[in-house]
């Protein structure tokens, strides 16, 4: 019995090696640019947790977890007030010790928008307010675009190409409907935990005994161990298989999760052991990320310390030591850091992030045939061997040809059909009459004559 997770990393190598290769430089830096919006937080979250996160890697079941979305919607909320609060605590006739109490008071009479009330903003407020101006514009980017970018992946594999604002317009509606799941979901279990926490804050519940007690510790951390799995599954599988899904035949993400959820619970042990080889995958994604970099950090820093090295001691030997050395370090990471983001960090992003898609979709494809997004690589592969088999019959072929032919054909004249047993047959010696006047059954009575 073959294993869906377990085959699916050789599919994923297969379709990787076709996706990225033969190398195009247009399609690596697409790809590095969508590698930096997906994977949960983009591309510095993504090496972070390659370099020295492989716990949290596993408890993301291989790939990054949920709490980057779940911090980005908790900036975004925060931020609207703070944009509103900063406006007009830093104004004019609001500055001071008690500022912020009396924008709070300002807000709520609604005195700051009336006519002629709008206080005058200096210049620490205008700064103020444009940095939480760039601050929201930023969370908001991050919140929007990883989603959009998710389809825009799985659709770049499934289909072989990949036009980034083409795919991103496509898929805006795709993107906006997983952020209204994703964020249904994250409210539906944070608030139920959040309203127990509260009521037992509010009405001043006595809880501490209940810790005293070991078995009703154990089974609230096994409740709670329960609870933190079923949104990680729910999140996780989410964007594994349900965008894939969608992408394969629309739908929203409600539509998408009632195609994937029978054949994951009909699948049972595949889907146990495809999330176990996930993790597996992700470790191992994770070592080589890392060994990979440390290889590309040691190769550019070599390079970058030569470099300010050089331009150290030319300076050195212009003005002075001190000035010598920090223009040689300002000069090594001006060369090293732009080449080691260029050459070594992106395209390892590029290569785990595609892989790891691949893996996902390989997957999914072998849990359900109306799913397989990827089967064109595999078609690729069966084609060749297809085209293998295709050469063996037609040599089957002569050679059944070559039977028919040795068993009175049109090439019984061979000289191997001659020498077998000193018999001719009689067609073959047999000529053609030249007047029409002779019978072929006189003339083979003639040649009979003459061979006796």
């Amino acid at each position: 019995m073959s294993w869906h997770g377990v085959d699916a990393v050789d599919d994923a190598i297969d379709v990787t090696r076709e996706f990225l290769f033969p190398f195009s430089v247009g399609r690596w830096i697409r790809m590095a640019v969508v590698s930096l919006f997906t994977g949960g937080g983009g591309g510095a979250g993504q090496i972070a947790s390659n370099a020295g996160n492989l716990g949290a890697r596993l408890a993301g079941t291989g790939y990054t977890g949920t709490s980057g979305n779940a911090g980005a919607w908790a900036a975004l909320v925060l931020s609207v007030p703070a944009v509103l609060v900063g406006a007009v605590a830093t104004s004019g006739p609001l500055r001071g010790a008690d500022g912020l109490l009396r924008a709070g008071q300002a807000l709520r009479t609604g005195s700051v928008l009336q006519a002629g009330r709008i206080p005058e903003v200096g210049a620490v407020g205008t700064l103020g307010i444009a940095f939480l101006v760039v601050v929201l514009a930023v969370v908001l980017i991050a919140v929007l675009l990883p989603p959009i970018f998710e389809f825009v992946l799985v659709d770049a594999i499934a289909s072989d190409d990949l036009r980034v604002l083409r795919d991103a317009r496509t898929h805006l509606t795709n993107g906006i409907r997983l952020i209204g799941f994703r964020i249904g979901l994250f409210a539906a279990f944070v608030v139920p935990p959040a309203a127990v926490v509260a009521a037992v804050v509010l009405t001043d519940t006595r809880v501490a005994p209940l810790f005293d007690n070991v078995p009703v510790v154990v089974a609230l951390a096994l409740v709670a161990l329960a609870y933190v799995l079923a949104f990680a599954f729910l999140d996780r599988f989410t964007v594994e298989f349900v965008v894939p899904a969608m992408v394969a035949d629309g739908g929203g993400v409600i539509d998408g999760w009632r195609r994937v959820w029978p054949r994951l619970r009909e699948q049972l042990g595949q889907t146990v052991v495809y999330i176990v080889m996930h993790v597996l995958v992700g470790i191992g994604v994770s070592i080589v990320s890392v060994v990979l970099l440390l290889v590309g950090l040691l190769a550019v820093g070599a390079v970058a310390a030569g470099i300010g090295f050089a331009v150290g001691a030319v300076t050195s030997g212009a003005v002075s030591t001190d000035v010598g050395v920090g223009v040689g370090v300002f000069a090594g990471a001006a060369v090293g850091i732009p080449v080691f983001v260029a050459v070594v960090l992106l395209p390892i992003q590029v290569l785990t992030v595609t892989y790891q898609r691949a893996y996902e979709l390989a997957a999914l494809g072998r849990f359900s045939e109306s799913l397989d997004l990827v089967g064109r690589y595999r078609d690729d592969g069966d084609d060749e061997d297809d085209d293998d088999t295709a050469f063996s019959d037609d040599g089957g072929d002569e050679d059944d040809d070559g039977g028919d032919e040795e068993d009175g054909g049109e090439n019984d004249d061979t000289p191997e059909a001659d020498e077998f047993g000193g018999f001719v047959p009689a067609s073959t010696a047999v000529e053609e009459p030249t007047d029409g006047t002779e019978s072929p059954g006189d003339t083979e009575e003639e040649h009979r004559g003459e061979r006796e």
